[in-house]
């Protein structure tokens, strides 16, 4: 009878813990091995840092023509040419006779370099417009850019297109990645070719004095204000 019983309740008892989730205690566990207790692993922080970079890492093959690009050289550049233009300005008093060289004409020249770079590569490749596609939009591609914003992202995809199908760019977007980190002011940039109009103005009314035998003040070279503007990069990731 108490065999009986106490079959009753074990039973009973295997039922409730069936139902409840809870398990019978093994006196075979290991006894190092605390109930209820997850084994975990701990990640050192070295190892997620370089997770973590893997994971942001990727190819970055515009910002890094970008970095060997230099800016100022153009700005300087057309700095020259304006100096050149001047010299030239002749002995009539006209404003417009003068070609200004402007920094937004040095920029696209900039960004004609760096894309000229782009699109030659893309040249050697079997389907170059698809491998550009596949730069930009195709996050599974070996070529895949994974350092752009998604603005950037799409100017770099219709420069790049533009220069494979056309050989030029049109415009100067100043939200490409070439650009990252470098301030450019406005006002500066309108005070200079307001600048470069009187310098031609004086040049010009230099020459007409010179050759009526009127000595006159030697107008120096224009040259730039690079003291208010400089194209050097604040960062570049």
């Amino acid at each position: 009878m108490n065999i009986f019983l106490n079959n009753q309740i074990q039973r009973n008892r295997t039922l409730l813990d069936i139902m409840f989730g809870r398990k019978a205690r093994d006196t075979k566990t290991n006894k190092n091995v605390q109930p209820g207790r997850r084994d975990t692993v701990t990640i050192s922080s070295e190892a997620q840092e370089l997770s973590m970079k893997k994971s942001i890492s990727g190819r970055a093959r515009n910002t890094s023509i970008d970095s060997i690009i230099d800016l100022q050289k153009y700005v300087d550049a057309a700095g020259e040419s304006n100096s050149a233009a001047l010299e030239n300005a002749g002995n009539e008093i006209d404003v417009n006779a003068v070609p200004y060289t402007d920094n937004s004409a040095a920029f696209r020249a900039a960004l004609t370099d760096k894309y000229s770079k782009l699109a030659a590569e893309a040249g050697t490749h079997s389907n170059p417009e698809e491998y550009i596609y596949g730069k930009y939009y195709d996050k599974g591609s070996q070529y895949y850019e994974t350092n752009l914003t998604e603005t950037e992202r799409r100017i770099a995809y219709n420069y790049e297109m533009q220069m494979y199908k056309s050989g030029k760019i049109n415009g100067v977007s100043y939200q490409d990645s070439l650009f990252r980190g470098v301030e450019i002011n406005g006002d500066v940039v309108d005070n200079d070719r307001i600048m470069f109009k009187r310098q031609t103005i004086n040049r010009q009314i230099s020459n007409i004095l010179s050759g009526a035998g009127i000595d006159t003040e030697y107008y120096p070279p224009w040259e730039p204000p690079v003291s208010r503007f400089r194209a050097t990069r604040k960062f570049l990731s």
